[in-house]
C-alpha cells in the first residue's frame, strides 16, 4: 500500500541484482554436480522436458549428493520466496479485514482467492516435484505434476 514511498529506483535495482546474482550463484553449483555425470544405457528422457529426476535417473554415477544438493537448494529457494508471499498475503489480509466497506472486503477477498489458487497450484506443483526429491520418485508421478506446474 505504500509501495510509492518504499519502492525507489535504486532499491528496484538492488533488488533486481541481488536476485540475478543469487539464482546464478545457487544455479552455477548445481551445474558443476550436473556436469560431472556419466551416462550409459538409454538416452532418452521420458519427460517433458529434461528435469532433475529423469536426469538422475538415467545416470551411471552416484547421484545421492545431487539429490541432496537439490533438495536443499530447491527447499532455500521455493520454501524461502513461498514464505515471503505469505507473509505479505497476510498483511493484505490483516489491511482488508480493517476496511470499513463490506463491499470492498468482499472484492478484495475474491482478487485474492484468484491469486492464491494460483499460488498453491505452482508452489504445490513445485514443492512435490523438488522440495522434497527422493530416489524412489515416480517417473509418471512426476510427469503428471510437472504437466500440472507447466499448464
Amino acid at each position: 500500500l505504500h509501495y510509492a514511498a518504499i519502492m525507489k529506483q535504486q532499491l528496484c535495482t538492488r533488488l533486481v541484482g541481488a536476485g540475478w546474482v543469487l539464482g546464478f550463484t545457487l544455479s552455477s553449483y548445481h551445474l558443476v554436480l550436473l556436469s560431472k555425470l556419466t551416462f550409459c544405457g538409454p538416452n532418452k528422457i521420458q519427460h517433458f522436458f529434461c528435469d532433475n529426476s529423469p536426469l538422475f535417473k538415467l545416470s551411471c554415477s552416484d547421484t545421492s549428493l545431487l539429490w541432496k544438493a537439490d533438495s536443499i537448494l530447491i527447499s532455500f529457494v521455493v520454501l524461502g520466496s513461498l514464505c515471503l508471499i505469505l507473509v505479505s498475503y497476510m498483511c493484505i489480509f490483516h489491511c482488508i479485514l480493517h476496511m470499513p466497506a463490506a463491499s470492498g472486503r468482499k472484492k478484495a477477498f475474491a482478487t485474492c482467492s484468484s491469486h492464491l489458487t494460483n499460488l498453491a497450484i505452482v508452489y504445490g506443483s513445485c514443492i512435490v516435484l523438488y522440495a522434497q526429491p527422493t530416489e524412489e520418485v515416480s517417473l509418471e508421478t512426476n510427469r503428471i505434476v510437472a504437466l500440472l506446474n507447466t499448464v
